[in-house]
């Protein structure tokens, strides 16, 4: 048994147990998958919780700048997240009755319409009425430098993610409120179906026009914004009032949505397990991190039943 673990820890492949998982039985598996899943939302929440705690029990506030580094992916997350907290909801939705608004309000936050000599027209009436919100608010810009676009697709340039976000915004008011009264994964996933203003059909930047076509929110990034914001957040908020019913929406939900692309879950898929859902990816996301990374085989379920 000694002999077992050692080997174990002294592995060199990707990961300890690496071309012993198709011995595994299903059953294992398949508590493998639930309990390392529930663990992966439980570290979420906890995050959101702090956050939380810091907004003075504020759900909306909370899902609003969470929601906000979500539309950030990890490359621009923090700052995106930053926009948010300069820039409490409430001063946001203010500007609700116009697209415009909204949209000059968040990108001129962001700092990305600072020091540019900009030709398009959009641009420039955008800069002009941030000018207008920023005297009106007292605001006090973001440095638009913090910003990353290397080594991101057109489709997720800041300024056109930012924009997206202020369609969100524009087209629900309560937006935490209304997920929580979504019963069905579809309908829950049509309140992001949401497109930026007509300029950005034709513009991923400024001033550099690009073939015609609809800035809508794809399901691959709907599907994101699910498992990493929207139902963490259904999960804790039916933790924390007592509702197992969302609880247990959430995790429903997490079954019905696809498994994540991604090379960890590649891996594991290449080793004989079965991954069909985003609950399973996710599963195997923690477990890597959290238990075969760290050699944490003897807390393992896989570890256990190959140590017998």
């Amino acid at each position: 048994l000694f002999k077992k673990y050692e080997g174990f820890l002294k592995s060199k492949k990707w990961i300890p147990c690496s071309g012993q998982l198709n011995a595994i039985p299903e059953m294992t598996i398949h508590a493998l998958y639930s309990r390392m899943s529930i663990e992966r939302l439980e570290n979420k929440t906890s995050e959101i919780l702090k956050r939380l705690e810091q907004n003075k029990n504020d759900w909306e506030e909370t899902f609003y700048q969470v929601l906000a580094g979500g539309f950030g992916l990890k490359i621009n997350e923090e700052i995106f997240r930053a926009l948010a907290e300069s820039l409490p909801l409430k001063k946001v939705l203010r500007q609700q009755k116009s697209l415009f608004q909204m949209e000059a309000l968040l990108i001129g936050q962001s700092g990305l319409l600072e020091k540019h000599p900009f030709s398009d027209e959009y641009p420039i009436k955008l800069k002009k009425e941030y000018d207008y919100l920023e005297k009106k608010y007292q605001l006090i810009p973001l440095q638009g430098f913090l910003w990353k676009y290397l080594r991101l697709r057109p489709s997720n340039f800041p300024n056109l993610r930012i924009a997206q976000f202020a369609a969100l915004l524009y087209k629900h008011q309560n937006l935490f409120s209304k997920n929580l009264e979504q019963v069905h994964l579809k309908d829950l996933k049509t309140l992001y179906k949401v497109a930026a203003s007509s300029y950005w059909n034709t513009h991923y930047i400024w001033d550099k026009p690009s073939r015609k076509q609809l800035k809508i929110l794809s399901d691959a990034r709907i599907n994101l914004l699910l498992i990493n914001v929207i139902l963490p957040f259904i999960f804790l908020y039916g933790k924390h009032r007592n509702k197992p019913d969302l609880m247990d929406r959430a995790l429903n939900f997490m079954h019905l949505i696809p498994a994540e692309k991604n090379k960890i879950c590649e891996n594991y898929r290449s080793e004989g397990l079965f991954i069909q859902s985003a609950f399973q990816t996710q599963a195997l996301l923690q477990l890597k991190r959290f238990y075969c990374d760290t050699k944490k085989c003897l807390n393992c379920p896989v570890g256990n039943y190959l140590l017998k």
